[in-house]
């Protein structure tokens, strides 16, 4: 009894499965490409081509729908940037807005090889001292000095 059961229950939860899980194959050129430029929102980065996750599955559906519809693929992400926010793009744009996004590491960069080679110049890493020494001091520097020579 209890193989029947465990039997069904397989049974109904594979097809279960097969059915929620909808294959947007790249049968539309136009939604296929979306499907690349889009994030999904669940998986952050990765793209709805790439994702399995019911929000990406119900994102496929949806631009599908819109392309039906007979909407541009601009028209497309201008409606899902509107509804979600530009996060969904994988590429942003480039606008005064993200600005810092795009030329903030490269400031980061020069500020930083700027520092350093302030700092070096003010502290340079070997720093010449004189040192005044006895007169015992150099009679065995000397002799170490000539040591070192003969061998």
């Amino acid at each position: 009894m209890k193989f029947i059961i465990l039997t069904v229950f397989f049974i109904f939860s594979s097809i279960a499965l097969t059915h929620s899980q909808v294959s947007y194959k790249a049968d539309n050129i136009e939604a296929y490409e979306l499907y690349e430029e889009l994030r999904c929102l669940v998986c952050q980065n990765q793209s709805l081509l790439d994702s399995d996750a019911p929000l990406a599955l119900d994102l496929k559906k949806l631009v599908l729908d819109k392309l039906e519809e007979g909407k541009s693929k601009e028209e497309i992400k201008l409606f899902l940037v509107e509804r979600y926010g530009e996060f969904i793009l994988l590429k942003p744009t480039f606008t005064i807005k993200n600005i810092l996004l795009w030329v903030g590491p490269l400031i980061f960069v020069i500020f930083g090889f700027f520092t350093t080679f302030i700092f070096l110049r003010k502290n340079p890493l070997i720093k010449e001292e004189n040192v005044n020494l006895t007169n015992i001091e150099k009679d065995k520097l000397k002799k170490i000095i000539d040591r070192e020579l003969k061998e």
